[in-house]
């Protein structure tokens, strides 16, 4: 019998009734709810992790979103109102979602973070799901939904850490596993395509470092699936049909990818690996900087430590039972390849939480820019879930001692991991009100501090700092300068620094700055934005040369006696960059009539095989 054959034979094919839907909805609902209900609720939240960054690119997302601008690349209200490049550089989809939340529901950017914390893990929990399903059945499938959040690794990220995009990223990652896996193994190989070219280009416009553990996951995962079947030509035809869904995916997300290429000079993106080296975060590494900032991370590797530790030795007993399958003449059975992938996946995370992979973080390109091992954990966490689904049919046939010993370790780690998780639902800010947190973020008193006033802050207390959270010098145009600024309700306005003038009328918007400006005689203005090659000038509807600011990078401008109107653009004339958007709408237009035609063409064949059933 084919090997295709038997898959479809061994593989659980039950469809869900309407009250199992449900059933499993309201279990994603409710575990969803109790693991943020003490955060959501807390007067404190928008402050813990980095809540106040996302607060404050949320607010310029959403402005950008109400002057109609839905797809962003300057966001405006940062730095002060002085803006930077984040759009270019930090994928926008999770600041839609917030956008879109706060536009419909009409409901404020704290409630939409709120909303899309939640949202975040019922997410996870259903693509895990999903995924799982390709492998076992119902019940086992929600074991693995529920190992996914609940183990500790994943709850650090979305909810104790607060890194939302890259949380919903990781969200939807199971999905492009299960569309990698539908491919490799080709079995239903275009509902595979739609799944991986949907799930991974959500994931690129989401968090550029779940990407790319993303891309070291389905790596692996290809090449464990090389091992699966007996003949080479099936084990390549597999992989090349991967290969080509990338390439899909590349030419869907190429409006975001490539821009970052362009652009990667005209900014400091280098700068974040500076602030968090990757090797302060390997297993109980201890740092030589005593300020309390650092040693408050130090704390926090400590835990990251013990969960990645947890984690392993939790999976490692799974997989212990799952061992015998592991054997060549069991290759064919259809859980054989997650169960390997699970396996590799958490001694991947084991090990480059190791001192000794220092030369892979050193030399493989991009890994820096991971900063904290314990990123990689929650592929550890859905692996551990899936070899706990496998381990299931494997219990009854290991002997009555390793059976006795095997319990007793899980009972402990299973504990373990329940504590870890538990911690890290705390918001340990007891004496803060709702309006202390909301004055925190607006922040009307602060003044503008130097960067070394800004690290003191933060080693006196991470309260002091988070004025200064609507900050992203990484993402400042090259020759800004470093000082931080408190929250800005409208991007840069306009000064006169040399000559006499007043501005009659202003429209100040995210992505255009138009003026009606009267001078005496000539005069040199300022536009408190710093300059970024996208924004054009034209006075009186002629291109004039923008000068820079030497010590801010603010863009400035020379005007001639008598009354003008000014207008500032921010326009993507690039070549290349406008090339790039064709070529994702164009790739977007095909994929979707190419889908199109594949559901008609199930639809006919599906009604065919009925009406030939009821003649029959």
């Amino acid at each position: 019998m084919h090997h295709s054959v038997i898959k479809q034979q061994l593989i659980p094919t039950e469809r869900l009734s309407l009250w199992q839907f449900m059933t499993l909805g309201i279990s994603w609902l409710l575990v969803s709810s109790l693991l943020t209900f003490t955060r959501l609720t807390h007067p404190a939240f928008g402050i813990q992790g980095d809540l106040p960054l996302h607060y404050h690119i949320t607010r310029s997302f959403a402005q950008s979103f109400a002057e109609g601008d839905f797809l962003p690349r300057w966001a405006g209200l940062l730095d002060g109102g002085r803006g930077d490049a984040l759009f270019t550089f930090y994928p926008p989809l999770s600041y839609l979602l917030s956008a879109v939340l706060m536009k419909f529901f009409n409901i404020d950017v704290l409630t939409s973070l709120k909303l899309i914390s939640l949202l975040i893990l019922i997410i996870a929990q259903i693509s895990a799901y999903l995924l799982a399903r390709e492998f076992f059945s119902g019940a086992r499938s929600v074991i693995v939904s529920l190992a996914y959040v609940l183990l500790p690794a994943y709850p650090l990220i979305a909810l104790y850490r607060a890194f939302l995009a890259n949380a919903l990223a990781l969200s939807l990652a199971p999905l492009v596993l299960l569309g990698a896996h539908l491919l490799l193994a080709g079995k239903r190989p275009s509902r595979g395509l739609v799944i991986f070219a949907l799930s991974f280009s959500a994931v690129i416009l989401t968090h550029t470092i779940t990407t790319y553990l993303c891309g070291i996951v389905i790596g692996i995962m290809a090449l464990i699936y090389l091992t699966r079947f007996d003949h080479q030509e099936a084990r390549w035809r597999g992989v090349w049909r991967l290969g080509a869904a990338g390439i899909i995916v590349v030419a869907l997300t190429a409006f975001f990818l490539w821009p970052q290429v362009v652009e990667r000079n005209w900014g400091q993106v280098g700068l974040s690996i500076v602030q968090q080296e990757y090797r302060n975060y390997f297993l109980f590494a201890e740092t030589s900087d005593r300020s309390r900032y650092r040693q408050a991370w130090s704390g926090l590797n400590y835990v990251t430590s013990l969960i990645t530790l947890t984690q392993t030795l939790t999976a490692m007993l799974f997989g212990l039972i799952c061992w015998r399958l592991l054997k060549p003449e069991k290759k064919t059975l259809p859980d054989v390849p997650i169960i390997r992938l699970s396996m590799a996946l958490v001694a991947f995370g084991l090990f480059i939480s190791l001192p000794i992979s220092d030369p892979l973080w050193r030399y493989l390109p991009g890994m820096k820019y991971v900063q904290f091992p314990w990123r990689f954990q929650p592929f550890a966490a859905l692996a551990c879930g899936l070899l706990a689904a496998a381990a299931l049919d494997r219990w009854k046939a290991l002997g009555r001692v390793i059976r006795n010993l095997i319990a007793a370790g899980l009972t402990w780690l299973v504990i373990a991991n329940c504590v870890f998780t538990v911690m890290l639902l705390r918001l340990d800010e007891p004496g803060l009100t709702r309006a202390q947190t909301a004055e925190l973020l607006s922040s009307p008193f602060a003044k503008p501090v130097t960067a070394e006033e800004g690290r003191r802050l933060q080693d006196e207390d991470d309260l002091k700092f988070i004025p200064y959270a609507a900050n992203e010098i990484y993402f400042r145009p090259q020759g800004s300068d470093f000082t931080l600024y408190p929250p800005a309700a409208i991007p840069g306005d306009l000064s006169f620094i040399n000559g006499r003038g007043s501005v009659i009328a202003k429209q100040l918007n995210i992505a255009l700055r138009e003026f009606r400006i009267e001078c005496e005689d000539g005069a040199q203005v300022r536009i408190e934005t710093y300059y970024y090659p996208h924004w054009v000038a034209r006075l009186n509807g002629t291109e004039v040369k923008i000068k820079v600011e030497e010590g801010t990078g603010l863009m400035l401008l020379d005007l001639p006696g008598g009354r003008h109107h000014l207008k500032l653009n921010y326009e993507i004339r690039d070549t290349s960059e406008r090339v790039a958007r064709s070529i994702s709408i164009v790739a977007w237009l095909l994929f979707a009539g190419w889908g199109i035609f594949k559901l008609i063409a199930h639809i006919r064949a599906k009604s065919k095989l009925n009406n030939i059933g009821t003649r029959g």
